[in-house]
């Protein structure tokens, strides 16, 4: 299978799994009065399940590593549909909130193997723009799911939403497991036990853990901002179709930025445009807390919001694969999951904060948390990149000393 064919495949997968993720959020007020849930019930079950989902991100890693990516992928994909089968058909809180849970455990072992993927096909000076490109279908996903589950529940109920998504993620299983090849070397060096304990000696890297924790608070502040829109749009009477266009804008930003933004870093280096999207979505959160209502203003100005999830997490990601690679490529699914660990975490609490900040000080003092939590990764990226002209750079011979005669001592 061709290289564009292979990103194209994977892309539709992460594309669908993360339209079904934020397909909750715009109809949320809605499921919240037909089940009896509030704001912050939601939010936190969006939270638990994505919780459930970050820590799962180092075991796809290592397992994805040890038995090969498509059988972590399709795993992931088959579970994901029987559990969007059973939100489906829910008539109450607790089977949503059963149902939501396992699609929180089975999208865990998706989006690792996934980027382990382009990791194996893709040349060091295409690996931002193929990252950027899976990454970018975070972005369209998203869209698809605002946009189908506000249109759909405004006509036919919250239901047929998940139904039509069930229907869409079963397509996508069924070509994955017909056209899907394995790639890569599989690393059956160490027990699963042994490779998860080292997967944590990529913490170590300063660099690398400062690129992490930049992804996790960046794409924290994007859920976080995502969980409020649509509460403060339905306090001035705005649809549930409309407050579904409110998100297009924003995941365009994050769809097709994510690829521009991974082309740029191929070609003037990783830190200058992972800083300046940074400054970006501080001045349009900013505006968001400062200026009053009006429907036209949140759309424009929170489509900004769009590259804490696509640009930024593309540029992060390719930082810590630049060095993963020189260091051991073997572990390149372990490290990638160990820091989409801690990116997951970002999401995980986004929309539980959102729900708490948004039910004490409502929605434009909420906006401004955002623009605090942006100051500290502006600072963190500051340090990110200094010894070479593209991300990271290559490690040290001591880094690459220090790495292997840790894992033999493991």
């Amino acid at each position: 299978m061709k290289t564009n064919k292979l990103l194209l495949l994977l892309s539709i997968n992460i594309l669908l799994t993360f339209s079904i993720m934020v397909s909750i959020f715009p109809i949320a007020p809605v499921i919240s009065a037909d089940l009896g849930m509030t704001p912050e019930q939601i939010g936190s079950m969006a939270g638990i399940a994505s919780l459930i989902m970050t820590f799962l991100s180092i075991p796809a890693g290592v397992l994805a590593d040890r038995y090969g990516r498509k059988k972590i992928i399709l795993f992931s994909m088959t579970l994901s549909t029987l559990a969007l089968a059973v939100v489906s058909f829910s008539q109450t809180a607790l089977l949503l909130s059963i149902g939501w849970m396992v699609f929180g455990f089975s999208r865990g072992f998706l989006a690792t193997p996934i980027f382990a993927v382009v990791t194996d096909v893709c040349k060091p000076e295409e690996r931002g723009k193929a990252m950027g490109m899976v990454s970018g279908a975070i972005g369209a996903g998203s869209v698809l799911g605002y946009v189908l589950s506000g249109l759909i529940s405004d006509h036919f109920g919250w239901h047929v939403t998940f139904e039509v998504l069930t229907a869409l993620l079963l397509a996508a299983s069924l070509a994955t497991f017909l056209l899907l090849k394995e790639t890569g070397t599989r690393n059956t060096e160490r027990s699963i036990g042994k490779a998860f304990k080292l997967s944590f000696r990529w913490l170590g890297y300063r660099e690398i853990l400062f690129a992490g924790i930049v992804g996790t608070l960046c794409f924290m502040v994007g859920n976080y901002t995502t969980f409020l829109v649509p509460f403060a749009a339905k306090e001035h009477n705005i649809s549930l179709s409309m407050i579904s266009l409110l998100f297009i804008p924003y995941e365009a930003v994050a769809s097709f930025g994510a690829v521009l933004i991974g082309w740029a870093s191929d070609r003037f280096g990783r830190r200058t445009p992972l800083i300046l999207s940074q400054l970006v979505c501080v001045g349009a959160l900013l505006l968001l807390g400062l200026l009053d209502f009006s429907p036209a203003l949140l759309a424009v100005t929170y489509a900004f919001i769009g590259l804490t999830e696509g640009p930024i997490i593309t540029v992060v990601n390719t930082i810590i694969t630049d060095k993963v690679v020189g260091i051991n490529p073997r572990e390149i699914g372990t490290a990638l999951g160990t820091f989409r660990t801690l990116q997951g975490i970002g999401v995980a609490f986004g929309s539980s904060l959102g729900g708490f900040f948004y039910s004490r000080i409502g929605t434009h003092p909420s906006y401004l948390v955002g623009v605090g939590i942006l100051a500290v990764t502006l600072l963190l990226s500051l340090t990110l990149g200094k010894r070479a002209a593209h991300g990271i750079g290559t490690p040290t011979k001591q880094e690459v000393l220090a790495h292997d005669s840790g894992s033999n001592a493991g």
